[in-house]
């Protein structure tokens, strides 16, 4: 009996020493690879001092209004995510597309990622720009970030374009999982997980070469800690957006995906609330995913065009 309890033990002993070089080696290749991508890394953009920090922004096109461009959560490299979109829009329109820290190019914060620390930050970059009248347009939670935007400066918003955007109205914001990615991202398995399943990295159809730069920022930022602590502020950032309406008479137009009304049986309904008393707004349903200027920005900034004149 003794004999076998020692034989257990030492398969137990070596299955947990296995399984522990098996996550070590996960976390030094990732580290290895971080710094070999790093290196292949290809800048694009400008640079603007934020709080002493340096924040990543693209301007395109040269047309007489200009639109604002607001990435979702957790959209690791902003301005090649909406490429195909910007592609579109500076036929008309000139466009300034921004990444917040922590995202992108820009550099990572450890500053609270509070919707007022947020939406200063964005204001700065436009002021450090010259930019005094746009539209904005924003993706996901950037639908969040808006309205506490519009609330502080509405004599320089012209009017809100909102890509499938988020309103406190739908949940508490707890939903972002914030601490797993955060696991995932120090530990390498995110790196292990995305090469078993490519689709984890949501890169857009941006041609080959755009493609891995995208694969190398998004692992390199996946994690940071300006998207955890904003994963972990957002709950309080709903609450604080809760009560925030548009002006009356700004411009809204929503582009609703198919995909987020299955997943949320009031995505419509609280659209279409929070413009109801709107002087001019349109809610736009389209048949596709929560990203949707992935296969869609012809149509979006055809409507676009359409809505703004």
């Amino acid at each position: 009996m003794r004999k076998t309890f020692k034989i257990l033990g030492i398969i137990l002993l070596s299955l947990l020493i296995l399984i522990a070089l098996f996550f070590a080696g996960v976390y030094i290749n990732n580290k290895i690879q971080l710094g070999r991508e790093a290196k292949k890394i290809v800048p694009y953009g400008e640079t603007v001092v934020v709080d002493g920090k340096k924040m990543n922004v693209q301007l395109f096109g040269n047309g007489s209004k200009t639109i604002v461009l607001l990435p979702g959560y957790m959209t690791t490299a902003p301005i090649i995510d909406f490429k195909q979109l910007i592609d579109e829009l500076d036929k008309n329109y000139r466009v300034i597309a921004i990444e917040p820290f922590g995202y992108g190019l820009s550099e990572d914060t450890d500053k609270e990622r509070s919707v007022e620390n947020i939406t200063e930050e964005i204001h700065e970059v436009l002021v450090k720009q010259g930019i005094t009248k746009y539209t904005i347009m924003g993706h996901s939670i950037s639908g969040v970030y808006s309205l506490e935007y519009i609330h502080k400066y509405p004599d320089e918003v012209e009017a809100f374009i909102g890509i499938d955007s988020s309103l406190p109205s739908q949940g508490d914001g707890t939903d972002n999982n914030a601490e797993a990615i955060e696991l995932l991202s120090k530990s390498g398995l995110f790196r292990l997980f995305s090469k078993m399943n490519p689709d984890m990295l949501n890169i857009p159809d941006v041609g080959a070469e755009l493609g891995k730069q995208y694969k190398y920022l998004s692992l390199k930022n996946i994690g940071s800690k300006a998207t955890i602590n904003e994963g972990k502020a957002m709950s309080e950032n709903f609450k604080k957006t809760a009560e925030l309406q548009y002006p009356k008479n700004m411009p809204v137009l929503y582009f609703l995906a198919t995909e987020s009304m299955d997943a949320n049986d009031n995505w419509l309904k609280i659209h279409q609330d929070m413009v109801k008393d709107s002087d001019k707004s349109a809610v736009k349903i389209i048949e596709g995913e929560h990203y949707l200027h992935h296969a869609h920005s012809k149509q979006l900034a055809e409507l676009t065009a359409a809505f703004l004149e």
